[in-house]
């Protein structure tokens, strides 16, 4: 970005508010809620997990090909595609049944896809790196939201079908107001306006730096856990007693701390670096699991683990983000879809590993995936910073 533009404030804040008003209706309720209903229609843990792995393949195939959307179509009908794939899911799901139900999965997932490549690669367009992590911060605290809002209108309606999947279509349309009335530049003429010598360096595919291939492992442990925590926690509760509101009532506290905690740790990347922020988080997520297991699942300390857990679990894709936005503007679209497709390809793993560890050793085996990926984050991270101790190290690794 030129130091001497003008930073587009209004149109940042009008695309973080579509990411933030469709995150609560193609996340929020369908990646969150419609498990909550389809456990309730009697879905074993096995096709809970091909209904969550088929959320996340149709989200990587968005992710595919939304950059070739993009650079045809431009960003603002891209991101409009993924809306209306979603809004045809959520018209289309309480008709069907098992198997049929996959096919909405897919499109809710393809909804997310290309919002999320074609909507954020646009917006950090825009924004300063000196405020990246800041910026990132508050737009995922905005999204965030969603995992509070959704699964409170699950406890509201008591995931009444009807009105869950209209609401989740009015907050997907609802979207599109701030998305059209944006008018910055979406972003298709960025690589042709580039010298030659730099669309030649970016055709062939730059080196991805270390900082991004940070961001590209943190987003892989997180879409373990997170695909499989969202898709499987449903069953994980009903197999320790818990009814549909409590359920939801916990869902609601991962998506507090989700928004809760996501400026926090932005502020952190800032000023302590990627790695370091990286070790805390996952070690604070280690301790949340560890809380969350421990405790009665009605109690203080589970309410305050799910917070914990909640906010750690969406750190993993601020952290991403943060890399991916501090990275050259130029490459910025290359290294956005890395991430994000490291990250869908990681929730499609999540879910199928869960679903079929906890029909073979019970519920529990939830979370024993979710510590081991989170302890395998701080060992790994730690190595990597003790690594870069040597004389040629990066001091953008922090």
């Amino acid at each position: 970005m030129n130091a001497a533009a003008p930073v587009r404030w209004a149109a940042i804040a009008a695309l973080t508010s579509v990411s933030a008003l469709s995150q609560i209706g193609q996340f929020g309720i369908g990646f969150m809620v419609l498990p909550v209903w389809l456990a309730h229609q009697g879905i074993d843990a096995p096709r809970a997990g091909l209904f969550s792995a088929s959320q996340w393949t149709g989200m990587l195939a968005g992710l595919l090909i939304a950059p070739w959307l993009v650079e045809r179509i431009g960003a603002k009908r891209t991101v409009s595609l993924g809306l209306a794939a979603t809004i045809v899911a959520f018209a289309t799901m309480n008709a069907l049944w098992w198997p049929l139900w996959l096919v909405p999965g897919l499109l809710t997932g393809l909804g997310i896809g290309l919002r999320w490549i074609a909507n954020e690669t646009w917006l950090y367009r825009l924004v300063p790196a000196e405020s990246s992590g800041r910026v990132v911060g508050v737009h995922e605290a905005l999204i965030a939201s969603a995992g509070v809002i959704g699964p409170a209108l699950a406890v509201w309606c008591a995931v009444d079908a009807r009105i869950t999947f209209a609401a989740g279509a009015a907050f997907t349309f609802a979207a599109a107001v701030p998305l059209w009335l944006t008018t910055a530049d979406d972003g298709r003429r960025v690589v042709e306006a580039a010298p030659p010598a730099r669309r030649r360096r970016i055709g062939k595919c730059a080196p991805i730096g270390p900082l991004v291939s940070l961001g590209m492992v943190v987003v892989a442990a997180g879409g373990i856990g997170d695909g499989a925590l969202y898709g499987l926690f449903p069953l994980f509760a009903d197999a320790h007693g818990l009814n549909t509101t409590q359920t939801a009532t916990l869902l609601t506290l991962f998506g507090v701390g989700g928004m809760a905690l996501q400026f926090p740790v932005g502020w952190f990347a800032d000023r302590a670096g990627l790695a370091a922020t990286v070790i805390v988080c996952a070690a604070l997520s280690t301790l949340a699991i560890c809380g969350f297991s421990l405790a009665a699942l009605a109690s203080w300390l589970a309410d305050a683990s799910a917070v914990l857990l909640g906010g750690m679990n969406s750190a993993y894709i601020t952290l991403g983000m943060v890399a991916a936005a501090c990275s050259d503007k130029a490459a910025l679209t290359r290294n956005m879809r890395l991430v994000s497709l490291t990250f869908t390809a990681s929730s499609i793993v999540g879910p199928l590993i869960a679903g079929f560890a906890m029909k073979a050793r019970g519920s529990d085996m939830l979370m024993w995936q979710l510590a081991i990926m989170s302890g395998a984050l701080v060992a790994y991270t730690l190595g990597l910073r003790e690594g870069r101790r040597q004389p040629d190290r990066s001091s953008s690794m922090g």
